[in-house]
């Protein structure tokens, strides 16, 4: 049986069963290194300093699945800007949308890296290509390439909730979740559209 990565920024938000499978987990872990939920954790990619230790712990879990990952690197204070600019537009890129609240989809300026193609006799791969952030930002991007072509990107989603925007794993068969946490999340979303249809009723009887 394998063990489950212990993804430290996806830990403080849900279970390990909402977790990405290889490569995406660790996609998922940059996202949830946001300041997020109620009360609101802090920012992991504040300060080089959190970031230096995040990167660490969540470059060591990916170790254990993935032998290409990228070793760890310090971080100045421009790669942090641009690993957290890249968090940012990917949970734009991401944002799941919701009935009552949508949330636009795919508003986030193109995201360019650059990567090694390889041959062998096994096919042709993409390899990261760069130092530090670069690096890192040329793996998360084929980790989304890889998951666009398995069909697994469909399912890292970031919930509906406004107040929450964790990045989860959707697992169920027809890939239909919309929330983190439906005991939380989703039913705050709920009994919010329900006292604004209730409240839309009263104006309307009243007219």
């Amino acid at each position: 049986m394998t063990t489950a990565a212990h993804w430290p920024a996806s830990a403080r938000y849900q279970q390990v069963q909402d977790t990405a499978p290889g490569g995406l987990g660790f996609v998922q872990d940059l996202l949830n290194t946001a300041s997020l939920g109620k009360p609101r954790k802090p920012d992991l990619l504040e300060s080089v300093d959190t970031a230096g230790e995040w990167l660490t712990s969540s470059l060591a879990a990916l170790g254990t699945l993935d032998p290409t990952a990228p070793p760890p690197h310090p971080l100045d204070t421009r790669g942090l800007t641009r690993l957290r600019t890249l968090r940012d537009d990917l949970r734009t890129a991401l944002a799941t949308s919701h009935t009552d609240e949508p949330t636009p989809t795919g508003t986030a300026p193109p995201i360019r890296v650059t990567a090694t193609i390889s041959v062998d006799a096994e096919g042709a791969r993409l390899e990261p290509r760069g130092t530090g952030a670069e690096l890192l930002r040329s793996y998360v991007l084929i980790q989304l390439a890889a998951a666009t072509y398995a069909d697994t990107l469909r399912r890292l989603k970031v919930c509906a909730n406004p107040r929450c925007r964790g990045a989860f794993y959707d697992r169920s068969k027809n890939c239909s979740r919309l929330w983190h946490d439906v005991t939380t999340c989703g039913n705050t979303q709920n009994v919010r559209a329900y006292r604004a249809r209730q409240k839309e009723r009263g104006l309307a009887s009243r007219h």
